[in-house]
C-alpha cells in the first residue's frame, strides 16, 4: 500500500510541474519570477480540485443525513459544496495571473487597437 502512495505522488508532482509550465508559458513575456508563488498555489489548489472531483464521482450527490431529532433527511454531499468553493479558488487565481478568458481577449483587442491607427 505504501508503494501504491509513493507512486500517486511521484504522478501529482509531475502532473504540477507540467501545470507550471504549462501556465507559466501562457504568461509569455508578462511571466515575472515573482508569478511563480501564485502558480504554485495555483498547482496545488488544482491537485486538490482534481482529488474532490474523483471522490465525488465515487459518492452520490445527495446523502442522507439523520439529525438530532432522528429524523433522516437527504442532504447535498458537502464535498460538492467543496468543489464550488475550489472552482471559485482556481478562477480567483487565474484572474491574479491575468489568465482568465476576458482579460486574454481584452489583451487580444487592446493589440488590434494599434493597428487602427493605419
Amino acid at each position: 500500500m505504501k508503494g501504491g502512495k509513493t507512486g500517486k505522488m511521484a504522478r501529482r508532482k509531475n502532473v504540477s510541474a507540467k501545470l507550471f509550465n504549462k501556465i507559466k508559458k501562457a504568461l509569455g513575456e508578462r511571466y515575472d519570477p515573482s508569478d511563480d508563488e501564485l502558480i504554485n498555489l495555483y498547482c496545488e489548489t488544482f491537485e486538490f480540485y482534481q482529488r474532490l472531483r474523483d471522490e465525488i464521482e465515487n459518492s452520490d450527490l445527495l446523502i442522507e443525513h439523520t439529525n438530532k431529532a432522528g429524523a433522516t433527511n437527504l442532504v447535498k454531499n458537502p464535498l460538492s459544496i467543496e468543489l464550488t468553493k475550489t472552482v471559485q479558488t482556481l478562477n480567483n487565481l487565474l484572474k491574479s495571473l491575468g489568465l482568465t478568458a476576458a482579460q486574454r481577449k481584452k489583451v487580444v483587442n487592446d493589440d488590434a487597437d494599434e493597428f487602427d491607427d493605419f
